[in-house]
């Protein structure tokens, strides 16, 4: 898709999985798209949403990988518990429908929400969030949390550059949103989304202007999860319909090479 699009470079930053990484790397070199390896790790905050990148990872990391299993094996049990929770509420749901719509064994609640839509539960995907499982919703269930450090320490351990994505998801009125990211640099980020499918013009300016000042590096990105999850977002439409510039990859490389030749000072 990316290749059919006009693509050169992608990141695919799957949330807490490393999965398909590998795959799309080897995919990529046979079509002349580059594939940036990465992951999206997701943290817990006081309010909004926190989704840590982590880019430039070594998917190989041993570190990385003991972690997101452990974390993986914490969403299975969520999982189960989750089922429970509907059986409690009525609702006759088992594991397997939602695996049908996963296509893998990691299952997460976008397919219990597909799944509950088939059965006739709920009419759409945010109802089935909004009734069941979004937080303090009927089946929620508490999921294992991470700060944002631990994030960052997870990704720098895997040799990746740390990125918020999506900061206007902190939920924040905009000049503490800035100060939020000041804060998490002080534990090791290292950039954030300044070009986002959902910025204004003069958030992205502002978002621009305040790494320069600050030290940051910025990234980009569609936020794209396919034709189901997330159905009015097309890949690599990032900045008013465009994809981010070349310079800000050319950026983010300078910025990683770097920092790798600091640490090996």
């Amino acid at each position: 898709m990316a290749k059919t699009v006009g693509l050169t470079t992608i990141a695919v930053t799957d949330h807490d999985t490393l999965g398909g990484v590998r795959e799309a790397m080897n995919a990529g070199q046979n079509l002349g798209v580059e594939v940036i390896p990465g992951i999206e790790i997701s943290c817990v905050i006081e309010r909004g949403q926190c989704h840590m990148l982590g880019l430039f990872i070594d998917p190989d990391s041993a570190t990385l990988n003991h972690k997101l299993q452990e974390l993986q094996d914490a969403r299975r049990a969520r999982n189960d518990a989750l089922v429970t929770r509907l059986n409690d509420l009525g609702i006759p749901f088992t594991l397997d429908e939602a695996i049908v719509f996963a296509g893998r064994d990691l299952v997460a609640r976008p397919h219990f929400a597909r799944a509950l839509v088939a059965r006739g539960v709920v009419s759409t995907l945010q109802e089935a969030f909004d009734r069941y499982l979004a937080e303090g919703a009927a089946a929620s269930v508490p999921k294992e949390k991470l700060s944002p450090q631990q994030g960052i320490e997870m990704i720098k351990e895997a040799g990746g550059l740390a990125i918020l994505a999506h900061p206007n998801n902190l939920r924040l009125p905009f000049d503490e949103t800035l100060q939020a990211l000041l804060r998490m640099k002080d534990v090791g980020l290292d950039g954030y989304e300044a070009r986002y499918n959902s910025h204004t013009a003069e958030e992205t300016d502002r978002y621009l202007q305040f790494a320069v000042s600050h030290g940051f590096v910025t990234a980009g990105g569609s936020d794209f999860h396919g034709p189901t999850v997330k159905p009015n977002i097309k890949l690599g439409e990032v900045e008013c319909g465009r994809p981010a510039p070349a310079e800000m990859l050319t950026d983010l490389k300078a910025f990683k090479r770097t920092r790798n030749e600091l640490l090996q000072h």
